[in-house]
C-alpha cells in the first residue's frame, strides 16, 4: 500500500491530473472550477500568508468555514507546510469556539466572511486570515521546503460526540494518508467521478472519505450551495454527481420526499406495484431492475449516481432496501474520529446490507469479551496518536496500541461487522439481562406517527427492582401525520403513542420491554452527524 504524506499527496496529483477539476461550487454566475494545477498555486499563497504570519512546523493553525473549495485548499496548505490543522465545527458559537482556540494554542486562524464578527477588533489574540482576501494579501515568494514526515501531527480534530466533553484527537499524516489509500483500494474510483459534498468537513469522515479520498482519486469534488434537499438535488442535476457520503438522516428525507411527491400525484398505488415488481426480479431471478422501474426517481438525482456511501450512525435495513429496490445502491461502513475514521465498509465487491462491512486493508478487528458480542477493538495504521494534551485518557482508550471503541459488536462467519450497541448505553434489566437501546429504537422509527426516538436505561426507585435498571422512551411524535389521522389533541396523541409502543412491547421479549416513556415535543438534540446526544438527555432528566 502506497505511504504518502499529504504533502506528497499535492504534489503527485498535480503530475498526475494537472489540469483536471479538482473542486467546484456554484455561485452568482454559475460553477467556480479550480484545477489541480489552481489548487496548488493556490496552496502556495496560503502558505506565504501563513508564514508571513509566523507560523512553523507543528504550529497549530485552527480552520473554521461552511464547506467550500477554499477550506480544503486551506487544510492541504497547513499540514503541507508541516503545520497543524485544527478544524473547528461550523454550527459551534463563539463561546464555544474561544476555549477550542486556547486548548489547542492555535496560533492563528482561517475562516471565511461568516465569522468575521467573532474575531474582530482584537477578541482573539491570534493572528488571522480571511478566506475573501486570498487573492488580495501579498503571500511570501520564497516558500521553505518543510520535510514533512507521515509520523508528524496533521491534525487535531475535536469531538465531544454523544458525550459532551470536547478532546482533541491527534492524527498523523500515516493515520489520515494510511486510511484514505486503504479505502480506495475498494473502489473503482477515478477522474470520471463527480462527489458530492454536503456533511461538514471538520468531521473525519467527510475530510477522510468526502475531500482527501476524492482528491488522492483524480475525482471533482462539488459542494453543495446549501443542505437543502431541493438544492442538494439540484447541484446533482446540474453536475452529474456520481458519489455522495450521507448520514442515514439525510437518505431519510430523500426518501420521505420521494413518497410525499408520489403521494401529491396520486401514483402511491403504482409505486407500490412496481416495488413489488422489483422485489420479485430481485428475490426471484436474481436480477435488480430497480433503475429501469424508477428512471423518474433517477432522474431527479441526477441520472448518473453509482452509488451512495452511509456513516456516522447506524441505517435502518428497511431503508437500505426501499433504496436498493429503486435501484440504488447506500454502501454502509463504520468508524471513530480516533481510526481516521474508517474501520469496515462495505463495498462493490462485497456488500451485505445490515452488516457495516469488512475489515479493510491494513486493519485488525477483534471482539473482547462474549462469543456472540462484545466490545469493538481495533488495530492498524490509522489509529490515533492519542488526545491532545489528555494522555491518561488516551492510555485508557487505546492499550497496547488496540483502541476500544465503545461499540459493542459481532463478526459473522463470513467477517461482516455488525454493531449492535454503545457499551455504556447498555440496559442491564434486574434479571442481568443486557437491553440494546438501538435494537428497540429501530422497531419504534417504523411506526408512521413517531418521528424520532431514543431508549435509556433509567433507574427502579421502589419495589423489588429497586436499584437495577427498565427500558425508558423519548417519543418525539410526528404530530402532522398525527393531526391528519385524527389526534390532534395532547390526551389523544398521549393515547395513540402509548397503543403502539404496547404493540412492540407484545413483539418483544419481557426484558427488552418498554416500562415508561415520555412525550417530547422538541426535536432530539444531536450531533452534526445527526447522532443523539444522550447525555444531554439524561441531563434533562436528571438521569
Amino acid at each position: 500500500m502506497e505511504l504518502i504524506t499529504i504533502k506528497e499527496l499535492l504534489k503527485r496529483n498535480v503530475d498526475k491530473y494537472r489540469n483536471q477539476i479538482a473542486f467546484q461550487m456554484r455561485g452568482d454566475s454559475g460553477y467556480r472550477k479550480i484545477t489541480f494545477q489552481q489548487v496548488a498555486e493556490q496552496v502556495e499563497k496560503v502558505q506565504g500568508i501563513l508564514l508571513n504570519q509566523g507560523v512553523v512546523y507543528q504550529d497549530r493553525v485552527a480552520l473554521i468555514s461552511e464547506n467550500c473549495p477554499e477550506w480544503a485548499i486551506s487544510y492541504i496548505a497547513i499540514v503541507s507546510l508541516g503545520a497543524i490543522v485544527v478544524p473547528l465545527d461550523a454550527m459551534l458559537s463563539k463561546e464555544e469556539i474561544l476555549p477550542l482556540l486556547n486548548d489547542s494554542g492555535a496560533k492563528t486562524i482561517i475562516y471565511s466572511e461568516k465569522f468575521t464578527g467573532y474575531f474582530a477588533g482584537g477578541n482573539v489574540p491570534i493572528g488571522q486570515v480571511k478566506m475573501e482576501d486570498f487573492d488580495n494579501v501579498q503571500g511570501s515568494s520564497q516558500l521553505p521546503d518543510v520535510d514533512v514526515k507521515p509520523e508528524d501531527t496533521a491534525a487535531i480534530v475535536y469531538t465531544s460526540g454523544t458525550t459532551g466533553i470536547p478532546k482533541g484527537v491527534v492524527l498523523t499524516h500515516k493515520n489520515i494518508m494510511s486510511n484514505v489509500c486503504s479505502v480506495s483500494s475498494l473502489f473503482d474510483l477515478g477522474p470520471k467521478d463527480n462527489f458530492l459534498s454536503v456533511l461538514p468537513l471538520h468531521h473525519t469522515f467527510e475530510t477522510t472519505a468526502g475531500f482527501l479520498g476524492p482528491f488522492y482519486n483524480g475525482c471533482r469534488i462539488t459542494y453543495a450551495e446549501s443542505l437543502k434537499s431541493n438544492n442538494i438535488l439540484k447541484n446533482m442535476q446540474e453536475t452529474g454527481v456520481t458519489v455522495m457520503n450521507g448520514v442515514p438522516l439525510l437518505f431519510q428525507l430523500f426518501y420521505n420526499g420521494i413518497l410525499r411527491e408520489v403521494e401529491e400525484k396520486g401514483k402511491g398505488k403504482l409505486f407500490s406495484v412496481l416495488f413489488g415488481i422489483s422485489r420479485f426480479f430481485k428475490r426471484v431471478v436474481g436480477i435488480n431492475v430497480g433503475r429501469k422501474l424508477f428512471s423518474v426517481v433517477h432522474k431527479k438525482f441526477g441520472g448518473k449516481i453509482r452509488f451512495f456511501v452511509s456513516g456516522g450512525a447506524a441505517i435502518d435495513p428497511g431503508l437500505l432496501e426501499n433504496f436498493d429496490l429503486m435501484g440504488f445502491t447506500i454502501y454502509q461502513g463504520y468508524g471513530l474520529t480516533e481510526s481516521s475514521p474508517i474501520l469496515t465498509c462495505n463495498y462493490t465487491k462485497s456488500n451485505k446490507p445490515g452488516a457495516v462491512g469488512k475489515v479493510i486493508p491494513g486493519v485488525e478487528i477483534r471482539i473482547s469479551g462474549s462469543e456472540l458480542a462484545g466490545e469493538i477493538l481495533a488495530f492498524g495504521p490509522n489509529i490515533m496518536k492519542g488526545y491532545y494534551k489528555r494522555k491518561e485518557l488516551a492510555s485508557r482508550v487505546v492499550v497496547n496500541g488496540w483502541l476500544h471503541t465503545g461499540d459493542v459488536g459481532y463478526l459473522d462467519e463470513d467477517g461482516f461487522l455488525y454493531i449492535t450497541g454503545r457499551s455504556k448505553d447498555v440496559i442491564v434489566t434486574a434479571s442481568g439481562v443486557n437491553v440494546y437501546p438501538e435494537e428497540v429504537e429501530h422497531l419504534l422509527k417504523n411506526i408512521p406517527g413517531i418521528k424520532e426516538v431514543c431508549v435509556m436505561g433509567t433507574t427502579v426507585t421502589e419495589g423489588l427492582r429497586k436499584g437495577t435498571e427498565e427500558v425508558f422512551a423519548i417519543i418525539v411524535p410526528d404530530f402532522e401525520y398525527l393531526e391528519k389521522h385524527g389526534y390532534a389533541e395532547e390526551v389523544t396523541v398521549y393515547s395513540k403513542i402509548k397503543e403502539e409502543i404496547d404493540g412492540v412491547n407484545r413483539k418483544m421479549a419481557d426484558y427488552k420491554r418498554i416500562a415508561k416513556f415520555k412525550i417530547r415535543k422538541e426535536e432530539l438534540p444531536k450531533t452534526r452527524l445527526m447522532k443523539i446526544k444522550r447525555f444531554e438527555l439524561k441531563k434533562e432528566l436528571g438521569k
